[in-house]
């Protein structure tokens, strides 16, 4: 992820030695420093449903990261139980996520126009996929909460050409890094939160645990089938390889997803054959790739001679 999301500042206490003590610190006061600080200004549409998303969301995890999601109307700095969330617009061709969490600070940034792009892309249907995927992204974030691990959704380089750009060669092999499993782990917290709820008994907390199990599954179809469509008859496996050095290709994190709420066996399959071409056929490639020094001689074991 980018220094400049990282290393954000503290705004609370950049607030407080203005010389305003932290009881009167405004919610408000705190999303304009945030906003300043990341060059990003404030999306006020889809207020409404944004809203019940929100209310949707703390009725289903509340019991169990004890925390609860507000905008910054509702916002109060010293309750520390409270996480504040921004809907924001990028402001022109720079770094944008989807949503990005700010444990220490206790708020998430969450750009809504871009997942509603997002949807129009990568699910069956973007119409009703919409709030769904909203949904799963915050659920995402606040499995970095539990983690106590800051992080993003995804990682995008938004308006930038990758048009002459060396792309990775089928004899590179992918591995999932240590910190491309942290975002696989607020994936499966956040699949585990909907697998919690869909087992208890409180069923007007449901309607989020339903959005996730139906959006899934048509997810992950549409994104290997435009895969499969995108790379017919292509030699290469770049498919295969993640957009960045911290996040792992989405294919991949549904996949996963999509496994830890519908356990099989051919789900399984899927998963260790994906694996095995990212990490282990590139290597085999190297073997046959001329451009490889393969060396003079092979010094291969006796029960192989």
């Amino acid at each position: 992820m980018p220094r400049e999301w990282i290393s954000g500042s503290v705004i609370l206490f950049l607030l407080i030695a203005c010389g305003q003590p932290l009881q009167d610190v405004k919610g408000v006061e705190v999303e304009t420093q945030l906003l300043s600080d990341y060059n990003i200004s404030r999306d006020y549409s889809n207020s409404n449903t944004l809203q019940k998303i929100l209310d949707d969301i703390n009725c289903s995890v509340s019991s169990v990261v004890h925390k609860k999601l507000v905008v910054a109307d509702s916002f109060t700095p010293r309750d520390t139980s409270q996480i504040l969330l921004v809907p924001f617009i990028s402001n022109g061709h720079v770094f944008k996520s989807s949503a990005y969490a700010d444990v220490t600070n206790r708020f998430i940034l969450i750009n809504l126009r871009y997942i509603r792009e997002f949807a129009t892309k990568n699910t069956l249907n973007d119409t009703t996929a919409f709030v769904p995927l909203v949904e799963l992204m915050l659920l995402h974030e606040i499995g970095h909460f539990m983690l106590h691990a800051a992080g993003s959704f995804d990682n995008l380089d938004s308006g930038v050409s990758t048009l002459g750009q060396q792309e990775n060669p089928s004899t590179t092999p992918e591995y999932l890094t240590t910190v491309k499993k942290i975002e696989l782990s607020a994936d499966s917290l956040a699949i585990d939160l909907i697998r919690k709820q869909l087992k208890s008994q409180h069923y007007e907390c449901l309607n989020i645990a339903f959005d996730v199990e139906r959006l899934l599954p048509g997810m992950q179809f549409q994104l290997s089938g435009t895969r499969m469509i995108e790379k017919f008859g292509a030699r290469d496996v770049n498919f295969l390889h993640d957009p960045s050095n911290d996040h792992p290709n989405m294919e991949l994190r549904v996949t996963f997803m999509n496994y830890f709420l519908f356990p099989s066996d051919a789900q399984k399959k899927m998963i260790d054959d994906y694996i095995y071409d990212r990490t282990v056929a590139p290597v085999h490639e190297q073997e046959l790739d001329p451009k490889i020094f393969q060396g003079k001689t092979k010094n291969l074991p006796e029960s192989t001679k």
